[in-house]
């Protein structure tokens, strides 16, 4: 068994050494270089940034300009490479070998601890549906803990684009209260890490304060992707990254006085709302905002429980929430179809909200119809 440990892990590191000298991510075609030059492509795809093996990520749809500013956190200069996915769902298949090797090993470390046999599962299936989801880069491996990852104050974590989860806290992911993947401190910074499907991805990410999250991808997301805890003057910040298949919302907002702030964001698959303010949590109040440019909801927007078209934005205008959003993409859209920002009236638990329809330039939903096209 030790010998067959060793021999997956030298396989892993081979795969691995076998495309350092590369630049671009195997799977990936180069289409200019970091001048400015147009990287010309179709639809919306995996793109990267690098050479020599190391990469930096983000989510572009159609052609766009070959600059570093383009993507999160990078030093390249010129001599790097714009590369792009063969399709939205290439990069997984592309190096479905390294990642299935990298996968092994972390099943066969993971078999000392007493819920092995939960997450050997838990990563054969995950595999599965990383090959299938488009825009998420292919796992490096997958890691599933007994309980939440904190990640401290003003402290980075980069994950490599593995896969992490959590050991499930629930029978269903309509299940409420469920711990999170990870817990970001005041000033933390979670980059480059896939979130475990299903329920190994739980609630996702919770923001206690200020907060990065840098091309993180939810690859079926659970209960919610991200919920924003922190207080006034706090931001979360999204860049980059996606989230598929959110029954009932992607990002969850509950701390009053503070800002969601997301860029160059994907969605795919239904989801049921893309950002929503806390209706009736305790105390509740605001105000809380949303500020969105260049996100892309390739699915629909569908309340699975109720079998019915949902809407993009919820927020409570007698709180004073706003909303701004601009450069807004979703598929086969036409005016009120699905609606996009709802103004409705916050109340404290134990009483019923009402959702007073959707809104365009008031003070509360500060979109025009122009900031929202079709795919």
């Amino acid at each position: 068994m030790k010998f067959r440990f060793i021999t997956g892990a030298l396989l892993a590191l081979a795969a691995v050494s076998t495309q350092a000298a590369s630049d671009a991510p195997t799977g990936y075609t180069k289409c200019a270089q970091n001048t400015g030059a147009t990287c010309t492509m179709t639809g919306s795809r995996s793109v990267a940034l690098g050479k020599s093996g190391s990469f930096v990520y983000a989510t572009k749809t159609d052609s766009f300009a070959c600059i570093g500013s383009a993507f999160p956190s990078n030093s390249y200069t010129t001599s790097a490479w714009c590369s792009y996915a063969g399709s939205t769902s290439a990069a997984s298949s592309a190096a479905a070998s390294s990642a299935a090797a990298s996968a092994a090993a972390s099943s066969k470390a993971a078999s000392s601890a007493a819920a092995s046999s939960k997450a050997a599962s838990s990563v054969a299936a995950s595999s599965k549906a990383a090959s299938s989801t488009a825009g998420i880069p292919a796992a490096t491996g997958t890691v599933i803990n007994p309980t939440t990852v904190t990640i401290p104050a003003n402290t980075t974590k980069d994950y490599g684009f593995q896969r992490i989860g959590i050991s499930a806290q629930a029978a269903s992911c309509d299940d409420e209260g469920q711990k999170p993947v990870f817990l970001l401190e005041d000033g933390a910074v979670l980059k480059n890490v896939i979130i475990h499907g299903g329920l190994n991805g739980s609630d996702g990410v919770h923001c206690k304060g200020n907060c990065t999250l840098e091309n993180v991808h939810w690859e079926d997301v659970c209960e919610d992707a991200a919920t924003m805890l922190g207080g006034s003057g706090k931001v979360m910040s999204v860049v980059g990254g996606s989230a598929s298949h959110a029954s009932d919302k992607v990002f969850q907002h509950n701390g009053k006085g503070s800002t969601v702030k997301v860029r160059d964001f994907n969605t795919y698959g239904d989801i049921g709302r893309f950002w929503m303010s806390c209706g009736n949590c305790s105390d509740n109040g605001g105000p809380r905002k949303l500020d969105i440019d260049r996100v892309n909801i390739t699915g629909r927007i569908w309340d699975s429980a109720k079998n019915v078209q949902a809407y993009a934005i919820r927020l409570n205008y007698n709180y004073g929430d706003k909303a701004t959003v601009r450069n807004l993409k979703i598929k086969n859209y036409v005016k009120g179809s699905p609606k996009v920002c709802v103004q409705a009236v916050g109340v404290q638990p134990g009483e019923a909200q009402t959702n007073n329809g959707e809104f365009f330039n008031t003070a509360y939903c500060d979109l025009s119809p122009a900031d929202v096209t079709a795919y």
